[in-house]
């Protein structure tokens, strides 16, 4: 077993669970716009409150890269969010590719609480057909 390597992916995933740490305490805030981040209490998920658009959009990726680099597929609850612009949608949907075709075909990405002008959105860009990508309306995760 080569130590170095351990040692590596020992760091890495502790700053992944430290990254999560600091975006659960710390809402993040850009000019007048509040973002809040928060783990899922009952299971591998987000919770995404307030609004999502070009000022936020490092954040959330950072969120998603934190999520994705897991061996399973997660959700992102959006019962709280008020306001998405077309880059972060394709954030969301560009991360739902990614893990389902990162050799894991089977993961998910699932969008709850999907406001109805966002999920208009996915089926006019077609974006609510990709692989990996599902949504739920009504169900919010604990």
């Amino acid at each position: 077993m080569n130590t170095t390597r351990t040692a590596s992916v020992s760091a890495l995933v502790i700053a992944a669970l430290i990254e999560r740490l600091v975006i659960a305490l710390h809402p993040i805030t850009a000019t007048d716009r509040l973002l809040r981040i928060t783990p899922l209490a009952d299971r591998t998920g987000l919770r995404i409150e307030g609004e999502l658009d070009r000022f936020t959009l490092p954040a959330l990726r950072r969120a998603l890269a934190s999520l994705a680099s897991g061996d399973r597929g997660f959700c992102v609850d959006l019962s709280g969010l008020e306001f998405i612009d077309v880059g972060c949608l394709r954030a969301l949907v560009g991360a739902a590719a990614t893990i389902h075709d990162d050799g894991c075909g089977g993961h998910v990405l699932t969008l709850y609480s999907v406001p109805p002008q966002v999920r208009r959105l996915l089926e006019l860009t077609g974006w609510h057909r990709t692989p990996g990508l599902h949504l739920q309306a009504s169900v919010r995760p604990g």
